[in-house]
């Protein structure tokens, strides 16, 4: 792959993976400089544009800077499927701005030549919850299209990547072909853990992992910056050995190019690059794969009646046909605690137990509330944007909408719904609605424990 500018700035990364390179950007952007990457096979192609484009509803021109992610796979045709993702930064970031500004366009194009001359092939934006992005663009490619090289280009600026699709399709970690049929794997993004030392955050994580992997999950995909919590998760005897077998993938956040300026204000902004490019590069990953992608956040799970025990039931019995699951939340907090009058991450840290690290979760049985913000799970094929916690669903999908309150009650939220332990990662809020009734209660999901707790007719998780 080569590149061409005029007067721009481009960077080629290839990313993914635990040995993806590290960058670290505070304050004002800096210039960036190329970056070497292992030999081994990587899955997504990363370039980065420098130019300006209409921002706001007034159309300003704004200097910034689009990374795009490109992803390739082959058709049993022989045709070609392309698909990226592309986040945009501002150049300078002044106070009062949000880290992405609003574009009032964003059009990609692949050329190919013919006959002497570049013919352009535009690549469709797929659905849009928030004109911030990241976006999502898809074109399919003629075999004999794709058998050149192709050009990338942004709008009109005068500058491309070169490209060739073959070269790009091989270097897919589950291989070229697009997979459409065969069993589901399911797999769960978190875009970055914040607050607590790593070593507590990790011990949470080893938690949420074993978990989920006894609802029918397969993997993770964990996003972080720098190596604080990296090394605590690889020295953490759980999650370590979750590596080992390959069932946690750590992604760097500095490698995608998400810088962390060092302005206080900058912790408010309505806009969350962290979360929302991890989300959008995990469904790109796992696009033409045959996943389901959950993204949660750490302090919420996943759970459903017993007789619905994993996540490919609730897809086949529950919701059979169903593309997205986007489901509302129950509020739990640490009864044990309020009789102890003890913090919920104290009494996290003190009874985490290496050997059985659910065990610590018997003790959030006491209901405080619902919410009816949604949490999903979806197949990455089926969506565009994934806005923070849901998608994008594209034409012809299908979505299962579960409520969790009480007027809503009739839909299917004894199949499957979320548990959000409040407190564990903030100060706790007192005179919550601790009312447990019959659409309030939680199934114990790990059946291999040695104890089962019940209280006030909650069966805990």
């Amino acid at each position: 792959m080569r590149r061409t500018a005029v007067s721009a700035l481009l960077v080629l990364l290839l990313v993914s993976g635990p040995y993806a390179p590290l960058i670290r950007v505070i304050g004002k952007r800096p210039v960036f400089s190329a970056v070497t990457t292992a030999s081994s096979k990587q899955d997504l192609t990363l370039l980065t544009y420098h130019g300006s484009l209409e921002v706001g509803a007034e159309a300003l021109q704004v200097q910034v800077l689009l990374h795009v992610l490109v992803k390739v796979k082959q058709r049993a045709d022989g045709s070609f499927i392309v698909r990226t993702v592309t986040y945009a930064e501002r150049s300078e970031l002044a106070e009062g701005d949000d880290f992405a500004p609003s574009l009032t366009e964003l059009s990609l194009t692949l050329e190919h030549e013919d006959g002497g001359a570049w013919q352009p092939l535009h690549l469709d934006e797929l659905g849009v919850l928030q004109v911030q992005g990241p976006f999502v663009h898809e074109a399919s490619v003629p075999e004999n299209v794709a058998a050149n090289e192709l050009r990338l280009r942004i709008m009109d600026w005068p500058i491309f990547y070169t490209i060739s699709l073959a070269k790009l399709v091989d270097q897919n970690l589950y291989g070229p072909m697009l997979k459409e049929t065969g069993p589901f794997s399911n797999a769960i993004v978190i875009g970055d853990i914040h607050g607590g030392h790593p070593t507590t955050a990790a011990k949470v994580l080893a938690t949420h992992m074993a978990h989920h992997f006894a609802l029918g999950f397969d993997m993770y995909l964990l996003y972080v910056r720098g190596s604080d919590l990296s090394n605590a998760v690889q020295q953490n005897p759980v999650t370590s050995g979750y590596i080992v077998e390959g069932k946690l993938q750590i992604v760097s956040l500095d490698a995608l190019q998400i810088p962390q300026y060092d302005v206080g204000f900058r912790e408010w902004a309505a806009y969350d690059p962290t979360k929302l490019i991890a989300y959008n590069h995990a469904a790109l990953m796992l696009w033409g794969e045959h996943f389901h992608l959950s993204v949660l956040d750490i302090d919420e799970l996943w759970s459903s009646k017993d007789e619905t025990t994993t996540v490919n039931t609730w897809f086949d019995r529950c919701f059979p046909g169903f593309d997205i699951i986007s489901a509302g939340r129950l509020d739990m907090i640490c009864k044990d605690c309020l009789q102890h009058s003890e913090s919920e991450m104290h009494h996290f840290e003190k009874y985490w137990d290496a050997s059985d690290p659910v065990e610590v979760l018997q003790s959030f049985s006491q209901v405080a509330g619902d919410s009816s913000d949604p949490k999903s799970i979806f197949n990455p094929d089926k969506v565009g944007q994934v806005w923070l916690h849901h998608p994008s669903g594209l034409p012809g999908s299908q979505t299962a909408l579960v409520a969790v309150n009480e007027d809503e009650y009739e839909l299917k939220e004894d199949c499957v719904f979320v548990v959000h332990l409040r407190n564990l990662f903030e100060k706790r809020i007192e005179h919550a609605d601790t009312t447990v009734d019959r659409r309030h209660w939680l199934v114990h999901r790990h059946r291999n424990n040695r104890k089962s707790h019940t209280s006030n007719g909650v069966i805990n998780v």
